[in-house]
């Protein structure tokens, strides 16, 4: 559910008018039970520490979303960093294998860059392109092994920092995976729900009904479960991880001829 459901765009529509709806079904109950007997409903308390609880279960789950949010930014840095130490090892090398390196690492940006831009789905022609890519490094990594060549040697020393890098890349693309548990998602929304009805039906058992609070509970609950599904979703969510470091290394490189 947290991976299919959520990330549809009808979603955004579908779930403020199941809430309203929720609302509405908390007044229709206390109009037929309350009012129209002429009874008036009295609190007992317990409500506002069931409404606590779900404001306590909403904050902690876009806590946890937003940390995750945090943790793909770090996991980008740290492939920038990846990449510019895999360069600056390489200037050390002879102009012919500094010369493989940048190529190496241009197209490594240009196919991150390109999989990573704002609305853009997850692709597996993506993953595919970048295995093949490393494949291709790594076949000429082992090919450098079967000479003794001092170009061999010095190109074996950037093995360490091409691990690094497909390393970085990799736990990089399983965080963008990542969403909050489908059973949380779950819960959330059927807890919205049920407060729905407990708004809408302590608001409408009174003496003198009111609107307001209803109104704020349902804006309050969009607006936070909206955020929670963009952190959730890099790719197509409004809050995206910044690429910016990958794009100003791409542009270093362009320059670097």
């Amino acid at each position: 559910m947290g991976g299919s459901v959520l990330d549809v765009m009808w979603f955004s529509v579908a779930y403020p008018v199941s809430l309203l709806l929720a609302v509405a079904l908390g007044y229709g109950v206390a109009e037929v039970r309350y009012r129209r007997r002429g009874l008036v409903w009295k609190s007992s308390g317990i409500e506002s520490a069931v409404i606590t609880i779900f404001g306590l279960l909403l904050s902690f789950t876009l806590l946890s979303a937003n940390n995750a949010h945090k943790e793909r930014t770090a996991l980008i840095h740290q492939n920038a960093e990846a990449v510019t130490d895999l360069y600056r090892e390489s200037q050390l090398l002879p102009p012919a294998s500094q010369a493989a390196v940048r190529s190496l690492l241009r197209q490594f940006l240009a196919l991150e860059l390109a999989a990573h831009r704002p609305g853009q789905p997850a692709d597996s022609a993506h993953s595919r392109q970048l295995e093949a890519l490393y494949q291709a490094a790594w076949q000429h990594f082992r090919d450098s092994l079967r000479t003794t060549s001092p170009q061999a040697v010095a190109l074996r020393q950037l093995l360490p920092g091409f691990n690094k890098l497909n390393a970085s890349t990799s736990r990089l693309h399983y965080a963008l995976a990542e969403r909050t548990p489908a059973p949380i998602m779950l819960l959330l929304l059927v807890s919205s729900w049920a407060i729905g009805v407990l708004v809408g039906f302590t608001n409408s058992a009174q003496e003198a009904r009111h609107y307001f609070v209803p109104v704020l509970f349902v804006i309050i609950s969009v607006l936070t479960i909206q955020a929670i599904r963009d952190l959730d979703n890099p790719g197509m969510g409004f809050i995206r991880p910044s690429y910016q470091n990958l794009k100003d290394l791409q542009q270093l490189l362009a320059e670097d001829q």
